[in-house]
């Protein structure tokens, strides 16, 4: 076989219908070959997409409700550990969570520590 210069471009990284490879050499500074969305830049974001609808699972909605979340689980724990600092249970809707048996383990370590010194 000859050393042709298409021959030695790096290949496709689609997969065909039969489950090989695609033999296409890919686009210039791309992964996929013309056929595989080589030239397509993606579909557009955000409200810019046809679908759009109310941006309830966009990126930003995501990263809001994680932070949320994370603040919720904070909260959780603090209270667990201020009730248990004055004798008291945390609710029971608490008690088995994980953040908060975690933060109720941490205090009483560092109970234990403060009682050594």
């Amino acid at each position: 076989m000859t050393d042709y210069p298409m021959n030695r471009s790096p290949r496709c990284g689609a997969r065909t219908r039969s489950g090989s490879p695609c033999r296409s050499p890919a686009l210039r500074n791309k992964k996929r070959c013309r056929l595989h969305g080589g030239w397509s830049p993606g579909a557009p974001r955000g409200e810019r997409h046809p679908n759009y609808r109310t941006g309830r699972y966009t990126r930003e909605a995501r990263e809001i409700s994680k932070y949320f979340t994370e603040l919720a689980k904070v909260g959780e724990g603090l209270l667990a550990v201020t009730l248990d600092r004055f004798g008291k249970k945390p609710p029971r809707v608490y008690r088995r969570r994980r953040h908060v048996v975690r933060a109720l383990a941490e205090a009483k370590k560092a109970k234990a520590k403060e009682q050594q010194k």
